[in-house]
């Protein structure tokens, strides 16, 4: 037997499919933005562009907890770092993940940058030319 539910749809059941489809994608939405948003908030607060893994969150989480550990005093020698001459003088090199690496400047720890495998190959390979 049809009835008509307090939102002016009619049906048969409990309540409105119909409604209850929307406000489920509406809170989908909701979801989405304050994930965004929380997501665009924590790239603020990064002391270095961690965009280019904007689509690898895992290795953005492993980058964030390794200068974490190394702005609270760890060195990155015991994150598996280890030194590399380049043109820009000193680096610490250490691995995020299998394909990236972070850069520090080796007398103050500073964080420089995350490079791919690829272009730290690059870097190393000045070394060698140079």
């Amino acid at each position: 037997m049809k009835q008509t539910f307090s939102c002016g749809h009619t049906g048969k059941g409990k309540y409105c499919h119909a409604c209850a489809a929307a406000e489920k994608q509406k809170a989908e939405q909701r979801a989405a933005l304050e994930d965004k948003r929380a997501a665009k908030q924590s790239s603020a607060d990064d002391p270095i562009d961690l965009s280019i893994v904007r689509h690898l969150s895992a290795v953005q989480r492993e980058a964030r907890d390794l200068l974490a550990k190394v702005s609270s005093g760890v060195h990155p020698f015991s994150l598996d770092g280890k030194f590399i001459q380049s043109s820009a003088g000193k680096l610490l090199s250490v691995p995020v993940g299998r394909s990236y690496r972070l850069l520090f400047d080796a007398p103050s720890l500073a964080p420089l940058r995350l490079v791919s495998h690829e272009d730290y190959n690059a870097i190393a390979a000045n070394r060698v030319a140079a």
